[in-house]
């Protein structure tokens, strides 16, 4: 008789566990495709690896071990111009910063799905090239995955992995004849620490 109201604690234990409140801070690199191909004029505006940092919040939805998650992420890289002859020359610094709202379940063991979507804000050194206008903001998808390993009571070590998209284009390209968005994805890759509360 012992067995059942065990098994009923220690599941709901884990539930409760698995879905705690966390903060959670991270360090990590980013990587982008072009944000610009011209084919006429045989070049493309693309963004070096940068680092980037992020500051996330997970609450439980009070559905299981599914939370929701809000986090932020500022990257910076340089702004390559390439063209098809082979020819590299950096333009400016470009500041990325990503608002997101991400649904975050189990899949298995310490390992956990993210979807979500949210916001992209380009902010370069400069206003010049595509950015002539200044600021852009586009809309993003993304998808990922998350591993943990607890290292001390209520704090984790975390390795996230995501990849994103969105389209790109800005007030000044389509006044240029640029009639189209060009599809952008970026991949990154985090390590972070977690706090349980």
């Amino acid at each position: 008789m012992r067995l059942l109201p065990t098994l009923v604690l220690s599941a709901v234990c884990t539930a409760t566990l698995a879905a705690q409140r966390t903060v959670a801070l991270t360090a990590g690199v980013v990587t982008s495709s072009a944000l610009l191909v011209d084919g006429v004029a045989l070049a493309s505006l693309k963004p070096s690896i940068g680092p980037s940092i992020g500051l996330a919040v997970a609450l439980p939805t009070g559905k299981g071990p599914y939370r929701v998650r809000f986090e932020g992420h500022y990257t910076r890289a340089t702004l390559n111009a390439t063209t098809d002859a082979g020819g590299t020359g950096a333009l400016f610094t470009l500041a990325t910063i990503d608002a997101l709202v991400m649904a975050e379940g189990p899949l298995f063991g310490s390992l956990r799905w993210q979807f979500g979507g949210g916001a992209i804000f380009y902010r370069p050194s400069e206003n010049q090239s595509a950015f002539g206008d200044g600021p852009v903001q586009r809309w993003l998808v993304a998808i990922g995955a998350l591993y943990s390993h607890p290292i001390a009571r209520g704090v984790n070590l975390f390795v996230d992995g995501r990849v994103d998209g969105h389209t790109f284009t800005t007030d000044l390209l389509v006044a240029r004849g640029y009639a189209g968005s060009q599809g952008v994805r970026r991949g990154s890759l985090s390590i972070g620490l977690s706090r349980d509360f």
